[in-house]
């Protein structure tokens, strides 16, 4: 089954894919994933220039973000480097070139992580974006919260993780995170179609450069191997602890998470 579609309305250097499965809120499962990542991959192959990901809103959601049936039940990371989720993260940053993330209503958990990846981003003013392990338990992995200290200033990445409250677009904007806000759906697809025009004019080679080591240099935040293994063992706590099997016991009941600290 197809959960996302590629249009190709372009000359053949703007990619533009839109997430579209509804009845799971644009959840991003490993098939919807799989298929993101191959368009990814093969837009590089045939020398895309920009790329606008955007989404068919259900219920107002851009993404409910990571598909919880596909998290496992504490036996082990429910977010190792090699999950979906990463894959298509790392997708964007190594894509050759920039992708343009249009929103257009509320973005949670891991879909948060993936706008806040994108290059740039257009939004609408009533978009919101909330990260929200805290909310199940999940022990988020360090590359991930490496992207909000990146993107974000440090203490409202902290309120975002810590509350799992969402942020406005119009706060979004403030902290450098949105580059356009519009009023609309139609106005965001125009504003974003632009930008890619735009960016796609520009000498492709020189922009893949740039980007590559705007991402290296982004990545350059060095860990001892002692932190590393301190925050390994306390990711491995979270996720084979009791919250955390409560946590997905919680979503899948409708009901408010007994959390205990154990």
């Amino acid at each position: 089954v197809t959960t996302m579609l590629v249009d190709h309305r372009n000359d053949g250097h703007l990619l533009f894919l839109t997430f579209d499965d509804p009845q799971r809120r644009n959840a991003l499962g490993s098939t919807l994933l799989g298929e993101f990542i191959a368009a990814l991959q093969d837009a590089a192959q045939r020398g895309v220039r920009a790329a606008v990901v955007g989404a068919t809103p259900a219920s107002g959601v851009w993404s409910a973000g990571h598909d919880i049936d596909e998290l496992p039940h504490g036996d082990r990371d429910p977010l190792t480097w090699d999950n979906p989720l990463e894959e298509a993260l790392r997708a964007v940053r190594d894509a050759p070139f920039p992708v343009i993330a249009a929103v257009d209503g509320s973005v949670w958990g891991g879909a948060c992580d993936l706008v806040f990846t994108c290059d740039l981003v257009v939004a609408v003013r009533t978009a919101t974006f909330a990260i929200t392990p805290t909310r199940l338990g999940i022990p988020y992995n360090t590359a991930g919260v490496s992207h909000f200290v990146s993107a974000l200033p440090l203490h409202v990445a902290k309120e975002m993780f810590f509350t799992a409250d969402p942020i406005t677009a119009e706060q979004a904007a403030q902290f450098g995170v949105v580059n356009r806000l519009v009023g609309d759906a139609e106005e965001m697809t125009a504003s974003a179609t632009s930008l890619a025009e735009r960016i796609a004019s520009r000498a492709p080679l020189a922009v893949r450069a740039i980007k590559a080591e705007m991402a290296a240099l982004t990545d350059a935040r060095m860990l001892t191997s002692d932190t590393f293994e301190h925050l390994s063992v306390l990711r491995t706590q979270a996720w084979t602890s009791r919250d955390y099997a409560e946590g997905l016991a919680a979503f899948h009941e409708r009901r408010a998470p007994q959390f205990r600290g154990e």
